[in-house]
């Protein structure tokens, strides 16, 4: 169940948001892609799940090419937690979450279940008969992770998830999503929060300016050479992690 990139590019008229990126991911982990704003985490997400064709490259799944699969196929291999979700109706939130369900055909007495049980796990159960307008940001967030998490895709890809939530809910979310990888879910989540890459993610990958510039545990690809030149910041007590603005 190993999902690949191989020289994955994609370029949009003259500039290449990422270029010939190559990864594999493994079930049982969480990956976490780290960059600045505009490394080309997004776009390395969206090319990965077929939503932007890649320009050049492809992505595998098992050994074989994935996006040239029927879309529905490729729904229920990844799913894609994107960082700014557009709905252009106002749904229930259990309306929602169900749209998670239709690449497998809806089945009322099965999939009642298991949305009940995913929305109890991202504490937005009692949420279920509001309006997306109705809901704060963070409460959103956690209706667009439900959605993603009933496909029962073997792969949850996720755009900085924990950006519009709490601290409570940043760490529930991240919990939750270590359990998914303890229990065979591929997670790959972009995030910009060192913080949280250190504590919750095996493995990391760092992009800036479009390419992966190292892969690997964060003891291994954080030093202060990256986060001076990348992150612009100075790493000032590696033991205990503060860093400060670079001079």
């Amino acid at each position: 169940m190993t999902l690949k990139t191989h020289g994955l590019t994609y370029q949009l008229k003259e500039k290449k948001l990422i270029e010939q990126i190559s990864l594999t991911f493994e079930p049982g982990f969480v990956y976490g892609i780290l960059g600045p704003n505009g490394s080309g985490k997004s776009t390395l997400l969206k090319t990965m799940t077929g939503i932007w064709q890649p320009t050049a490259g492809r992505v595998e799944w098992q050994g074989e090419p994935l996006l040239q699969k029927p879309r529905a196929e490729i729904s229920r291999t990844l799913s894609l937690v994107p960082q700014n979700p557009l709905l252009h109706f106002d749904f229930l939130v259990e309306d929602i979450v169900k749209m998670g369900r239709y690449s497998h055909g809806y089945i009322p007495k099965r999939d009642e279940v298991l949305i009940q049980s995913i929305l109890e796990k991202v504490d937005a159960w009692h949420l279920r008969k509001q309006f997306l307008s109705q809901l704060s940001g963070g409460e959103k967030q956690r209706v667009y992770i439900a959605r993603a998490l009933v496909t029962e895709a073997p792969v949850l890809l996720l755009d900085e998830p924990t950006s519009y939530l709490d601290v409570r809910h940043q760490l529930e979310i991240w919990k939750l999503l270590r359990v998914l990888a303890e229990h065979g879910k591929t997670v790959i989540v972009a995030v910009h929060d060192l913080l949280a890459a250190n504590r919750f993610c095996d493995c990391l990958s760092i992009l800036h300016q479009g390419t992966c510039v190292a892969t690997g545990l964060y003891d291994a690809v954080v030093n202060p050479a990256l986060l001076h030149s990348i992150f612009g910041i100075q790493l000032t007590n590696q033991k205990g992690f503060s860093y400060d603005l670079s001079s």
